[in-house]
């Protein structure tokens, strides 16, 4: 009995042994696998917090620091900016009122009007003179000064031209067409002026007759013409042949027998006329 006791007991005994050595290779893998788990993410976990902080310090000591030095470029470009513009509106405006020379050290500056020859031809001006002027006054004074007289005689018959048409446009008289003969004739104002007391500027000529060159129409003496070009030369040569150092008053009751007031009043008229619209 005792035997059989006993080996009931060993036989328990080895069948536990049995099972627990039957799963102890299965927990020992368990714990292991789950020991290594642990372990990986109890270093993953370890290097963030290491990191974490690590970061967070950087930002934080550099987040100051940088947002200083963004703002403080931003206001020094704008002021830059405002300062740049600033300076060169009142280097402008300065510039605008300095003397372009020294006037006090190198003598006054004398002032050319276009169009004139005020300080006379350029072999007399004193080199001071020159030096002294602007650019703006040296080349009108050049312009002016180095022109010859066929170029001076040339720009005033051209302006000539020019406003006479339009005056005797305005007028309506036929003279316009030939406004290029008349206004080359020496003695063209004295033309025009006799004209207008013979024909009213050329409206009522007879045989293109307009100042009443030879006496009247029919008379020995009357001359005719092709064109009134042709009596607008021949009517200047009469003057510079009678009558060129004659006043109007001296020619009435001379040219035009026995003489007007009329006369005299209409060709003045054109005289006065062509003188108020600058017509030389």
């Amino acid at each position: 009995m005792q035997n059989k006791n006993f080996d009931g007991i060993g036989s328990v005994k080895i069948v536990q042994k049995r099972r627990a050595l039957a799963f102890k290779p299965i927990l020992v893998d368990a714990l292991v696998k789950v020991q290594k788990k642990k372990q990986v993410f109890l270093a993953k976990t370890k290097i963030k917090a290491q990191k974490k902080p690590r970061v967070f310090w950087l930002a934080r000591r550099f987040r100051l620091p940088v947002l200083l030095t963004v703002i403080l470029i931003s206001a020094s470009f704008a002021a830059g900016s405002w300062l740049t513009l600033k300076t060169d509106k009142t280097f402008a405006e300065d510039k605008n009122q300095l003397p372009l020379t020294d006037s006090s050290a190198q003598g006054p500056v004398i002032p050319v009007v276009a169009g004139t020859t005020a300080l006379g031809p350029i072999s007399q001006v004193p080199n001071e003179i020159l030096f002294n002027l602007t650019l703006e006054q040296l080349e009108v004074y050049l312009q002016e000064a180095l022109k010859t007289p066929e170029m001076k005689q040339a720009e005033i018959l051209a302006k000539r031209k020019e406003k006479l048409k339009q005056y005797l446009e305005e007028k309506k008289s036929p003279f316009a067409e030939i406004v290029g003969t008349i206004a080359e004739l020496k003695h063209w104002k004295m033309v025009l002026a006799i004209s207008n007391s013979e024909s009213t500027l050329g409206k009522r000529c007879y045989t293109n007759n307009c100042s009443g060159i030879g006496v009247e129409p029919g008379h020995p003496y009357w001359r005719e013409y092709a064109t009134k070009a042709d009596w607008a030369k021949d009517m200047d040569k009469l003057i510079e042949k009678r009558y060129k150092d004659w006043t109007l008053e001296e020619m009435n009751g001379v040219y035009n027998h026995p003489g007007s007031a009329n006369w005299i009043m209409a060709s003045k008229q054109i005289l006065e006329e062509l003188q108020e619209e600058n017509i030389e």
